[in-house]
């Protein structure tokens, strides 16, 4: 399977670092987690709720990421509150999989992936990064 990443490009790499420090909503922090979208139209989308409007960002690139299998976690109902839990139960919990699969806060019909590079079996690997040049309209009309 494959999932994408937006990213700013000191950031595209699998170490799920920010996410460790700062936690996100499906992992606590402490906890290495990787951010990924099952198209790059989503993942373009969860970046631009959150990036400042007033410039168009020059440095972010797509990351194609690809993991073997299928061995995604898929509850939903105990996902909504993982970025909540203790570490250790985090981990009781969600380290069974590599993978969780969420549902998508801007499209709730599509899904986020998020990697958990220290979980058993995590195997994902980039398969490439390209520049992403976001069109100016975008954000003309979202200000």
């Amino acid at each position: 399977m494959t999932t994408y990443r937006v990213v700013r490009r000191p950031f595209a790499d699998l170490t799920g670092e920010g996410a460790r420090r700062y936690g996100g909503r499906f992992n606590p922090p402490g906890i290495p987690a990787v951010y990924t979208s099952q198209s790059i139209a989503l993942a373009v989308l969860e970046i631009l709720v959150r990036v400042d409007k007033s410039e168009v960002p020059a440095d972010y690139v797509v990351m194609a990421i690809r993991f073997p299998g299928r061995k995604v976690h898929r509850r939903r109902a105990s996902l909504t509150k993982a970025g909540k839990l203790p570490q250790d139960q985090f981990k009781t919990i969600f380290y069974r999989s590599p993978i969780l699969r969420v549902p998508s806060v801007i499209v709730p019909r599509e899904y986020n992936f998020v990697l958990l590079p220290e979980a058993h079996g995590f195997a994902a690997t980039v398969e490439w990064i390209e520049p992403l040049d976001f069109d100016r309209r975008l954000f003309s009309a979202l200000q």
